[in-house]
């Protein structure tokens, strides 16, 4: 993860070159995004150096991401707060989850899944949107929509694939058991594809955003 990347980024000064502080310093952006976001200051420094061909710059502020990270400063309080927020959000999901497995009554059997899916389903697009924000992709903060937010990540056709084929796949299922949550429709849904949602959408965060 990032510890791996930064592990490298020193590993490249070792071996110097050009086409190593390039790597380097495409590796210190990734760094950026997924911890403090890019609107980080190091971010346009290591943007306008890789643009301009400036390795010695480049390698300069890869080097600044690999003291910061060293200090513990590559952390957003906000995003952490979201993050624990999300966190038990879809711990809540789970809960609701599993009263529906051990709860004999039809009905409120139900109503439980269709909570955990509606809950799990807001995790699932607040990532979403913060994975836009941390890699600055444009999308319509007025219309933030699971499948508005997914085509953002991944518009093959503009060569942006923020988030895998896979991914994409299981978001559209993630985002259709969303909406019979949404639309009273509890007795559409199953378990299996509310424990599935879950799990996903809790892997899909410690993958991108942590």
């Amino acid at each position: 993860m990032i510890k791996t990347r930064i592990d490298r980024i020193r590993h490249l000064f070792e071996k110097r070159g050009t086409a190593n502080y390039y790597e380097a310093a495409n590796l210190a952006q990734s760094v950026i995004h997924d911890t403090v976001g890019g609107c980080h200051p190091v971010m346009a420094a290591l943007e306008d150096a890789v643009k301009s061909s400036d390795w010695i710059r480049a390698a300069a502020a890869s080097s600044t991401v690999v003291t910061l990270y060293g200090e513990g400063a590559l952390k957003s309080p906000r995003l952490t707060i979201a993050r624990e927020i999300e966190g038990d959000i879809l711990d809540i999901a789970e809960a609701q989850a599993e009263a529906a497995e051990t709860n004999k009554d039809a009905t409120h059997k139900q109503v439980h899944l269709g909570i955990a899916a509606f809950l799990a389903g807001a995790s699932l697009e607040d990532a979403l949107r913060r994975l836009c924000d941390a890699r600055r992709i444009a999308y319509d903060a007025q219309r933030t929509s699971i499948s508005k937010l997914q085509a953002a990540l991944y518009p093959p056709a503009k060569q942006i694939e923020v988030i895998s084929q896979w991914e994409n796949k299981h978001i559209t299922a993630w985002g259709d058991t969303r909406n019979k949550a949404d639309h009273g429709r509890f007795d559409e849904i199953k378990h299996t594809e509310v424990v599935s949602m879950i799990l996903g959408v809790r892997a899909l965060g410690e993958k991108h955003l942590s």
